[in-house]
């Protein structure tokens, strides 16, 4: 689907022999272009119209989960009307591999559940993956752990940037939208704790 720019939105289903559904992968992706001096920045409403005006022949409106009004990639996920409430918390190491990235040295996302396993061992269900900033071979990750009965939030920080966020469950069913908010819009008031101790206050963590 193509709601509005520069959000491009990518699903992927992938089915077994019997043709039953066995995942389902939603990718947050944003259609940029390059200036002159090689920044990239999200395209702009006339560019992204042009660019996807014969592509959205071959959207699926039933699929639609997004619209004009509603970019944020968690508004795509239901709510679970209870906040996201950790009963543990724990900090780990991780120091990013050359097998965790892509051709270009940077962090691929398909990587990211089997290294957040290292830190938090377990079978995730399913996991949401909030690549902030450009990662690569060497960096040292503090993954700062918070753990409820069946879910992990994951904050990585390289220095004091938040370079990675993620959340993985491990029990069947979606991931709600209060904890995939914990790794993005409720980041700032999570690293407060992270940095200094200060509980968060807001709807979607306790």
């Amino acid at each position: 689907e193509f709601p509005a720019a520069p959000l491009f939105p990518w699903d992927t289903e992938m089915f077994r022999e019997d043709g039953s559904l066995y995942m389902r992968g939603l990718f947050g992706l944003n259609l940029c272009q390059i200036s002159s001096t090689g920044a990239y920045s999200g395209v702009d409403e006339t560019t992204y119209r042009t660019f996807t005006k014969d592509l959205k022949d071959f959207s699926h409106p039933v699929k639609k989960r997004f619209s004009a009004t509603s970019l944020r990639f968690f508004m795509a996920y239901e709510k679970a009307g209870v906040p996201f409430t950790p009963e543990k918390y724990k900090q780990e190491q991780y120091r990013v591999r050359s097998a965790d990235c892509d051709m270009y040295n940077v962090l691929f996302q398909a990587r990211v559940p089997s290294m957040m396993e290292t830190c938090h061992p377990g079978e995730a269900m399913s996991f949401y993956v909030n690549i902030r900033m450009s990662v690569r071979p060497g960096d040292v990750l503090q993954v700062h752990v918070f753990e409820d009965k069946d879910s992990a939030l994951f904050i990585c920080l390289r220095g004091k940037e938040p370079v990675l966020t993620a959340v993985g469950r491990y029990v069947a069913g979606p991931i709600s939208q209060e904890a995939m908010k914990c790794a993005s819009i409720r980041l700032p008031l999570i690293l407060k704790f992270c940095t200094n101790g200060e509980k968060p206050s807001c709807d979607d963590f306790d």
